[in-house]
């Protein structure tokens, strides 16, 4: 009888261990099914709108272009789209001296946050997106540029 139990103990550690296991693994941060995934290939996009935006605009009061916030009701998701007013020049090396032009989208609830770099030649990108549905995220830009920089934000939503 005492063999059986000590198999039993054994048994109990190893799915304990596994339980303890997988939940490091998972981390802290719910994954949603959208989470991360582009807007446009998930078919979320269509049927898009922007629930809010904001002109992006340096210190010195040079406008750079604007960030949006999107949103889809069908995936109930969110993510940034960032239109500059110019096609980006050089960027992103010491020989240009400036970052490129950034976008995020940022959950609020756990802090989830994803990021899209408008390139040398491009005026746009668009972020992966978050799951949105009961919870509220907004869209930032970072553009530093040689008229100076600027750090944006639209509301949540």
């Amino acid at each position: 009888m005492r063999f059986g139990k000590r198999k039993l103990a054994r048994a109990g550690v190893v799915v304990g261990g596994l339980g303890l296991s997988m939940i490091a693994t998972m981390g802290g941060a719910q994954a949603y099914t959208y989470d991360g995934s582009d807007p446009s290939s998930t078919g979320c996009s269509s049927g898009s709108t922007t629930v809010a935006s904001a002109t992006v605009k340096a210190s010195s009061g040079a406008t750079f272009g604007t960030i949006e916030l999107r949103y889809s009701t069908s995936c109930h998701t969110a993510w940034a789209r960032l239109t500059l007013d110019y096609t980006q020049s050089a960027c992103g090396n010491a020989s240009a001296g400036y970052d490129c032009a950034h976008a995020y989208i940022v959950r609020n609830d756990d802090g989830r946050k994803y990021s899209c770099t408008i390139n040398k030649g491009e005026t746009q990108c668009y972020t992966p997106m978050v799951y949105d549905k009961g919870m509220t995220s907004y869209a930032q830009a970072g553009i530093d540029s040689a008229v100076g920089s600027a750090t944006t934000r639209t509301v949540a939503y």
